[in-house]
């Protein structure tokens, strides 16, 4: 179980909050947890599919995550906003030609994994659809996986998956 501690100090690293009146070990303990997100949930990645190459950054600032895609804009989701991130957050998330809309994350530093909740645009449904994409990462930070899903009205669920490998090379944008 995770203690109220723990809870409480992801939550300040999440939604960026400044930290100059909390107590300095408190900052310290923060200061911790932020550079474990920084080396375990980050880095530059390489797809390499059978007719497709590209390259994924990831990347984090207090309360912000930033995608960047090989000759791409970045993708920035920051915590407690809803970011309508359009049609390059469908080509992110794996849903290409859809528009994603995110609303919230939770970062899990336990099991390696940033977990995005939203909506994903629908031609039959003018509300989008329910949204769910997890990236995990392997201990080593050599690998990333991207699972991505959209459920819809009746209950059936559309997988997206990809498989990055940390880069050798450093990323060019």
């Amino acid at each position: 179980m995770i203690s109220l501690r723990n809870i409480s100090s992801m939550a300040v690293i999440k939604y960026g909050i400044a930290r100059d009146e909390l107590p300095l070990p408190l900052i310290k303990e923060l200061q911790h947890m932020e550079g474990l997100v920084k080396s375990n949930l980050t880095g530059e990645f390489d797809f390499n599919g059978v007719s497709y190459f590209s390259k994924l950054k990831i990347d984090w600032q207090p309360g912000e995550w930033r995608f960047t895609i090989l000759n791409q804009q970045p993708v920035q989701i920051r915590a407690g906003r809803r970011e309508f991130l359009g049609l390059a957050g469908g080509k992110l998330f794996l849903f290409e030609n859809r528009k994603i809309t995110i609303d919230d994350f939770k970062i899990d530093l336990e099991r390696l994994r940033i977990t995005f909740y939203g909506v994903c645009s629908s031609v039959k449904n003018s509300g989008g659809r329910q949204f769910k994409s997890t990236i995990s990462f392997t201990k080593s930070n050599r690998m990333a996986l991207m699972k991505s899903e959209v459920i819809g009205e009746d209950g059936r669920v559309k997988n997206r998956h990809r498989i990055y490998n940390k880069s050798r090379v450093g990323f060019v944008v």
